[in-house]
């Protein structure tokens, strides 16, 4: 047997703590179990059931949170085990069941982490006062597959104070990173710090703040200027837009660093051309679009200076059971058939430490549980922050078989 058990969030450096839940599955349990991790909203899960009874059977497993249920299928093969996968959409305690022929299964209950976010605003360089200035907000889910949803909101830049009214995110720039956009006219010239405030339509996300923008506002028309994020990192994905001023008609663009060439042509629709790219290396740096309207009546250039931060670090990760040393990728893990082991995991972003798991073992709660000698692979996964990457760690567990009772 194989028993698969992918997800369990633990406690992680923000004092996120989840607590190991009753209904562990006992590796002698003959009439059945569910074995469920702890999870993370938005981050799928499988979940491992035992039912031997139902074998060959396709049976229901009910999910209930507060007064919301939904009902999963999944097909108990003839060793007794079947498994489904789980994509937790809220926040909190999630009671598992087994149902109809599964009812052997019992039940088990889960916490379920809600999902960090960070914020980013895509200002342009110069913006006009008189007229709203479009400024581009996204809003960034690490991992899984939900996006944030909720509004953002327009502030100035290190008080907090409030500019306009919040606006809800209504756009999509991929699987979790949901866009904006927010209006802004400036009241008088020069610098202006700018952020950004997300607030969750949930209690499934966490709330963030942009870094500040600082762009330069006058009286003077553009016809383009070069939007880009705060904080630049080499070798990171990010997004550069050319943004056309008022009424200057569609073209192309094309973006230059240092005087060289990272992009083509690229058409504008709607005033705008983007441009996905990573900035090959830290240091200072001169960002350029130039653009050219498909009526050759307009065309211009704008440039930014940028200091591109270095390789964007990977979120590092510490798995310290409370009742062993803390495990490292290359020490030996060793844990006898039938016991458990209490997993505990911190990370430096403080985002909570994701564990899956590959072997004869399973995960319930924040509980490892060896059901029989052999190899198993655990995973430890952090979602990481705006400065810091998605960290993974995977450790190696020997399962030796338990020892024979003299009889």
């Amino acid at each position: 047997m194989n028993a698969r058990s992918r997800i369990a969030a633990t406690a992680g450096a923000a004092a996120l703590t989840l607590a190991a839940m009753a209904g562990a599955p006992a590796a002698n349990a003959a009439s059945g179990w569910i074995a469920a991790p702890n999870g993370l909203v938005g981050l799928p899960e499988n979940i491992t059931v035992y039912a031997p009874g139902a074998a060959g059977q396709v049976v229901s497993i009910g999910f209930q949170i507060g007064a919301a249920a939904l009902t999963q299928q999944t097909t108990i093969g003839t060793n007794g085990y079947g498994a489904l996968t789980f994509t937790p959409a809220s926040a909190g305690t999630y009671t598992i069941n087994g149902l109809g022929t599964a009812v052997s299964a019992g039940s088990t209950q889960i916490q379920v982490a809600a999902m960090p976010t960070y914020t980013v605003l895509l200002a342009q360089n110069a913006i006009t006062q008189g007229v709203t200035n479009p400024l581009q907000v996204a809003v960034v889910a690490p991992i899984g597959t939900l996006q944030p949803t909720g509004t953002v909101q327009l502030q100035t830049g290190g008080n907090g104070s409030n500019i306009g009214a919040p606006v809800p995110l209504t756009g999509q720039f991929s699987t979790s990173t949901s866009t904006a956009t927010v209006g802004f006219n400036p009241t008088q010239g020069g610098p202006v710090a700018l952020q950004v405030a997300y607030s969750p339509a949930s209690a499934g996300q966490l709330a963030s703040t942009s870094p500040i923008s600082q762009p330069s506002a006058s009286t003077a028309l553009q016809t383009v200027a070069l939007r880009w994020p705060a904080n630049l990192y080499t070798g990171t994905q990010t997004v550069l837009q050319a943004v056309l001023g008022n009424n200057i008609p569609d073209g192309t663009a094309a973006f230059t660093m240092d005087g060289y060439g990272i992009s083509g042509s690229i058409p504008t629709v709607n005033g705008i051309a983007t441009l996905q790219w990573a900035p090959p290396a830290g240091g200072i740096h001169t960002i350029a679009v130039a653009f050219t309207s498909s009526d050759l009546r307009y065309s211009g250039v704008s440039s930014q200076v940028v200091n591109v931060q270095g390789a964007r670090a990977t979120d590092s990760i510490v798995v310290d059971p409370p009742t062993t040393a803390p495990w490292s990728i290359a020490a030996p893990v060793i844990v006898q058939a039938g016991t458990s082991v209490t997993l505990v995991g911190t990370s430096k972003s403080g985002t909570p430490v994701v564990f899956s798991e590959n072997g004869p073992c399973v995960i319930s709660g924040v509980s490892l549980q060896a059901l029989s000698a052999g190899i198993c692979h655990v995973t430890a996964v952090s979602p990481g922050n705006a400065g810091l990457a998605p960290g993974s760690q995977t450790y190696t567990i020997t399962v030796n078989a338990a020892p024979t009772k003299k009889r």
